[in-house]
């Protein structure tokens, strides 16, 4: 899930999502061959919130936040 600048949330599927050094957020995709393609790039400053889904105990699902600044990757 992506929280936007502009005060609106978007909740996107994709095998992959990062941060850059340059703090764009990126969203990737992979294929059945295992090529990666990227889905989406957002600017720096345009998305101020970004949560990864992944299961609870239990086998609940919640959203957890991933770091606001520095470089990161999540699958």
């Amino acid at each position: 899930m992506l929280q936007h600048a502009d005060g609106h949330d978007t909740v996107v599927e994709a095998a992959a999502a990062g941060r850059t050094a340059e703090g764009e957020i990126v969203l990737e995709e992979t294929d059945e061959n295992g090529s990666v393609s990227r889905l989406h790039t957002f600017r720096a400053g345009t998305v101020t919130a970004v949560f990864l889904r992944r299961p609870l105990d239990g086998g609940r699902h919640g959203w957890f936040p991933q770091p606001a600044d520095g470089t990161w990757w999540c699958c």
